[in-house]
């Protein structure tokens, strides 16, 4: 474990819900509760651990893995990308050409803090012209919230940018943990692609911090439970990302765990439905199973 989790002093500083249980760090997401580590640098859990962090926070469940980077592969698992990053080690030659495009066309480059606040929001409210239905991206406040939090802990959240000429039209927001980064949120202009301002913003991303900086990876996240998503099958098969596979274990609260006790056997039915639906109510309904589902999965499989 971290001997000082600056993480999570940044969640708490952007105004994210952040409590302390037994030297662990939890915060809030998505209405549950995650230790607020990547997955390298995750401390031991226990279920009593767990179940005091489901108590403090009054949350329906807590979420967390064991057993990061196990050998045998399970049912749980992240995407990122390790090593040396080289646009030659990619086979795929067209590919290879999208790359060197987005290399060409583009200036990659750490953003300042007051360019954030300046230029992000048009990018963000641009990208979300991509999307079909309400989509929720950062405003001005929101990033300069961000900003003052990364100020207040410095080293932890930088901004990578995508400039064509002197306009912005891509950028990531990194977090920073314990010698790797996540690029948790990225945007992209949509009149850019064309020119593969995508393909140049990452390959940036992977240069700075794998080559230039040494990190031990460059992270995208776990396995997509909610969201319906192609990117990480897109990292994979164009930049070389790969799977690491863990245990995920789950603690409901009693009221919480009876209802999805009752509701499992019908998860095939509600993800159908989800696919049929665009009831926000019925999506969750599908994720928490699906979630269930990998749960008992890695239980069956694990190492322990």
């Amino acid at each position: 474990m971290l001997e000082k989790n600056k993480y999570a002093q940044l969640l708490k500083a952007q105004g994210e819900y952040v409590i302390e249980i037994d030297s662990i760090d939890w915060y809030g997401y998505q209405g549950f509760m995650l230790p607020a580590y990547f997955p390298h640098c995750t401390p031991k859990i226990s279920k009593n651990n767990a179940k005091k962090a489901l108590s403090a926070s009054g949350r329906p469940f807590v979420r967390w893995d064991s057993n990061f980077s196990r050998l045998e592969k399970s049912e749980w698992w992240y995407i990122l990308k390790r090593g040396h990053w080289n646009i030659d080690d990619i086979e795929n030659k067209k590919k290879r050409w999208m790359i060197r495009q987005g290399k060409k066309n583009f200036e990659i480059r750490l953003l300042s803090y007051d360019e954030v606040i300046e230029f992000c929001p048009e990018v963000a409210l641009a990208s979300a012209a991509r999307y079909k239905g309400a989509t929720n991206v950062e405003d001005r406040n929101i990033l300069k919230t961000r900003v003052d939090a990364g100020k207040q802990v410095p080293g932890v959240l930088e901004f990578v940018g995508c400039f064509y000429g002197d306009k912005l039209v891509s950028y990531s927001e990194n977090y920073i943990q314990n010698n790797a980064v996540w690029p948790s949120v990225i945007r992209h202009h949509p009149e850019y692609l064309n020119k593969y301002s995508s393909y140049g913003l990452m390959n940036g991303i992977l240069e700075y911090y794998l080559n230039e900086k040494n990190f031990d990876y460059v992270l995208d996240g776990s396995r997509s439970i909610h969201h319906k998503t192609q990117f990480q099958e897109h990292l994979i098969k164009v930049f070389g990302f790969t799977k690491e596979y863990a245990d995920l274990n789950v603690s409901y609260s009693n009221l919480f765990g009876t209802v999805v006790k009752i509701a499992y056997p019908f998860r095939n039915a509600f993800a159908k439905l989800s696919e049929k639906t665009e009831s926000g109510f019925i999506a969750n309904v599908s994720a928490v199973l699906k979630q269930e589902h990998i749960k008992k999965a890695c239980q069956q499989t694990s190492p322990r």
